[in-house]
């Protein structure tokens, strides 16, 4: 891997890549919270009791792997995370933004569901950050 064209090339690979990955995260995200947001108020308790830490679980687990595949693409493992998660916090502040600009009012059901989707997308650039993390490690 001392080529410089293969560099040259993994360099020009990798920032799209990143973009994908998050963009990929992102419409993930949108359509998760779309269908927990469609359920009925009674399914919505029942899959949040039992299965919404599985879900999500799984979900950040993916996105992780996602990411952690994308920063492998990097010539430079320190530079592939730094990346990474600048890309997702800058990701994260964007959604954590537009979460709070979506109406001019929020009240009682909407603020709870506003601030259940801001610790959400923490949580998820936080596992981003991890993911890219686990990228830069050498493992033998």
């Amino acid at each position: 891997m001392d080529n410089p064209i293969v560099k040259i090339l993994r360099f020009l690979i990798f920032f799209p890549i990143c973009f994908i990955a998050m963009a990929i995260v992102n419409w993930g995200l949108g359509h998760l919270l779309i269908w927990f947001i469609g359920l009925s108020k009674f399914w919505f308790i029942v899959v949040i009791i039992f299965l919404g830490g599985t879900i999500w679980g799984l979900f950040k687990m993916l996105a992780s792997l996602l990411v952690m595949l994308a920063a492998y693409i990097s010539p430079i493992k320190w530079l592939g995370t730094l990346t990474i998660s600048i890309l997702a916090l800058i990701n994260g502040g964007i959604l954590g933004y537009n979460l709070w600009t979506l109406e001019e009012d929020y009240t009682g059901w909407e603020i709870f569901g506003a601030v259940v989707a801001t610790l959400l997308v923490l949580e998820l650039t936080f596992a981003l950050i991890y993911g890219a993390a686990a990228a830069s490690e050498e493992h033998y």
